[in-house]
């Protein structure tokens, strides 16, 4: 079956799609990088780019893990109170773009007559003003962050929360993702998984979802197909 039938049959039955948001609507990976990178130095610790792709973003160990893989004398609850608000300067600056194809994708999922919510790791506040800054956030019925949120991914509470709040069975709701964490979320939450590559995440072998598409631009060219 050709990955145009497959996504045509995994949208099958969908009345919403449930987006994570870092590095699959807007590329803000870099900025929760930044600014980690910022709190480490300053208790004299590097992060290395690419373990913090694999170990943060995708498996979600977050500081803890960094912490406890490098020995470090530091309470993973200070790294992250200090880390967020210099974050959030970064999302009201303005410089967290969409990804190119991010806004034709939701204009689309929208035009076919999917409700289309947020899911993420992220802050709401912080979620809300980078949506807003790129003027989609009236697109989505819901967003749902870490605030409030006892079990963060891979636990399925995020997604069960964002589902709960669009009044949609998560049998009915389609997940897009792009980490490890995320499918277990998804999955465990009894919904479908889309899993996009990104340069970030491409080649960790991610499974568990229902298909895997080699980036943005390419769901984007299958959903111009299938909504023509």
């Amino acid at each position: 079956m050709n990955e145009s039938d497959k996504l045509r049959r995994i949208l099958s039955g969908k009345k919403a799609v449930v987006f994570d948001f870092d590095n699959i609507i807007v590329d803000s990976e870099p900025f929760h990088f930044e600014a980690y990178s910022r709190v480490f130095a300053r208790a004299g610790h590097t992060l290395d780019r690419e373990e913090y792709w694999l170990e943060w973003t995708s498996r979600g160990g977050g500081a803890k893990g960094e912490i406890e893989r490098h020995g470090l004398d530091l309470v993973p609850a200070e790294i992250q109170k200090q880390k967020d608000p210099i974050y959030s300067r970064f999302c009201g600056s303005g410089e967290i773009r969409l990804f190119p194809s991010a806004a034709a994708i939701i204009k689309i999922l929208r035009d076919a007559g999917f409700t289309l919510a947020v899911a993420s790791g992220s802050y709401e506040h912080d979620i809300r003003t980078i949506l807003s800054a790129n003027g989609i956030e009236s697109h989505f019925e819901a967003v749902v962050g870490k605030d409030g949120i006892e079990k963060t991914k891979p636990h399925p509470e995020t997604y069960l929360k964002a589902c709960s709040k669009l009044g949609i069975a998560p049998a009915h709701c389609l997940a897009v993702e792009d980490a490890e964490k995320g499918v277990r979320s998804a999955r465990d939450a009894g919904m479908s998984v889309i899993v996009i590559e990104t340069p970030i995440t491409r080649g960790l072998g991610i499974e568990g979802a229902d298909i895997v598409l080699s980036g943005l631009e390419r769901f984007l060219r299958i959903l111009e197909k299938i909504y023509d």
